[in-house]
């Protein structure tokens, strides 16, 4: 490559670098300066729906156990698991046949309604986001509150909601 050629490659990359580093700085500056809404009536810009999902989906999927659920689907399990499921999770993520619940949908982001419902979490991953819960979307961390086996019940149950 020539001289002017490499200077003409260095100028454009040196371009693009800036133009990354600008939007950098105005976003930072955004934040810092409290010009992006933070309340949960309003359906946030599409940018930061999709910035925190994908976040979240990979954390989840980093940390989440890489296992099938060990505790049997048996009608005992599963009967276990909907009565925690109705006692635990049901005021915000839905009773079935009920539709959404209008305490879960004031959340930001809203509770996801889980009857009627299938999820794209594996078994390792809903048991990881019940048992540790998820910052900032009110999904309490379980693991105080219930074993290790009701969690994996009331994941069985929640995996066979669409069945």
């Amino acid at each position: 490559m020539t001289t002017g050629k490499k200077r003409v490659a260095l100028g454009v990359i040196a371009g693009v670098l800036s133009i990354f580093a600008a939007q950098a700085v105005v976003a930072v500056a955004g934040l810092k300066l409290g010009l992006f809404s933070v309340s949960a009536d309003a359906p946030p810009p599409k940018w930061e729906t999709r910035v925190a999902g994908e976040a979240v989906h990979a954390a989840i999927a980093r940390r989440a156990l890489q296992q099938s659920n060990p505790v049997r689907p048996s009608a005992e399990n599963l009967g276990d698991g909907a009565k925690i499921y109705q006692e635990a999770c049901a005021r915000c993520h839905g009773k079935s046949g009920a539709g959404p619940s209008l305490y879960g949908a004031s959340f930001y982001p809203p509770a996801p309604y889980l009857p009627e419902h299938s999820t794209g979490f594996t078994e390792g991953e809903l048991f990881w986001i019940v048992k540790y819960g998820i910052r900032n979307t009110a999904m309490p961390a379980w693991r105080h509150m219930l074993s290790d086996e009701d969690i994996w019940k009331v994941v069985a149950v929640v995996k066979r909601f669409d069945q």
